[in-house]
C-alpha cells in the first residue's frame, strides 16, 4: 500500500517506520524533504521511505496521514490539494477549544476521513507491547470500508483497534482521555498507555 504522512516527527515518523517494515511503501510529506533531519530519518527507515514535498506525497499515497501540530492543519491541506475519495487518516491535536476532527472533515472536503492514531503517548506507538498486552487504539469515522483499512494498519502496527463509531463518540472519547492523562501523567510520565478489556461474544449453541 502506498501510504502518505505529511508530518515526520515523533507520530509520523514512528507509524511510516513500522509501516516501511511491514512491506507498506512510505513517502513523507515535508517542507523541506531534503533537510537533513529528512535524511536521518530516511536512512534510519530503509529502501521502502521517500520524502517529498506535500502535494507530491499526497498524490501518492492511497492513505494520506495527517501527523502535524494541529496549528498546521489548514496550511498542510491546502498544500495537500485534492484529496477526494482519498482515505485522510488525522492523527493531530488541537488545544485551543476547536475540534482537530471537525476540522479536518471541514477542509478536506470530499475526503473519507479516519480519527485514529492520537489517542496514546508517541513513547507507545512506537512500542505497543506491554507486558503479555498491547495497547488500545480508538479510531472513529462515517466511511466504514475507510475504518477497516485503517484498522488492519492499526493492527499491523501492533495495537489493539477499537472502533467507538463516529465523530460525536470520538469526541467523548478524547474528553476522557484528556481527564485520565492529567491524572496519571504525573505519576507514569509518558510511557503509558490504555487496554480496554472485553469479554468475547459466546457463540450461539
Amino acid at each position: 500500500m502506498n501510504i502518505a504522512i505529511i508530518g515526520s516527527g515523533h507520530i509520523g515518523g514512528t507509524l511510516g517506520k513500522i509501516w516501511a517494515a511491514q512491506g507498506h511503501l512510505v513517502t513523507f510529506g515535508s517542507r523541506d524533504p531534503q533537510s537533513e533531519r529528512m535524511r536521518t530519518l530516511l536512512e534510519s527507515i530503509g529502501p521502502n521511505a521517500a520524502a517529498a514535498s506535500v502535494k507530491e506525497a499526497a498524490a501518492f499515497g492511497n492513505i494520506v496521514v495527517l501527523a502535524v501540530p494541529g496549528t498546521e492543519i489548514e496550511r498542510v491541506l491546502e498544500e495537500a490539494g485534492d484529496l477526494k475519495r482519498k482515505i485522510v487518516v488525522n492523527a493531530t491535536i488541537l488545544f485551543d477549544g476547536r475540534s482537530a476532527d471537525a476540522e479536518v472533515r471541514r477542509i478536506a472536503n470530499g475526503a473519507r476521513v479516519v480519527r485514529a492514531f492520537h489517542t496514546s503517548m508517541w513513547e507507545a506507538l512506537a512500542n505497543p507491547l506491554f507486558g503479555v498486552a498491547n495497547a488500545t487504539l480508538f479510531m472513529s469515522g462515517e466511511d466504514e470500508e475507510a475504518k477497516q483499512i485503517v484498522l488492519r494498519l492499526g493492527e499491523e502496527a501492533g495495537f489493539d483497534m477499537v472502533d467507538v463509531g463516529g465523530p460525536e463518540a470520538m469526541a467523548e472519547i478524547e474528553k476522557a482521555l484528556f481527564s485520565f492523562w492529567t491524572a496519571l501523567s504525573p505519576q507514569f510520565g509518558r510511557d503509558y498507555a490504555i487496554r480496554v478489556l472485553r469479554r468475547e461474544e459466546s457463540q450461539p449453541s
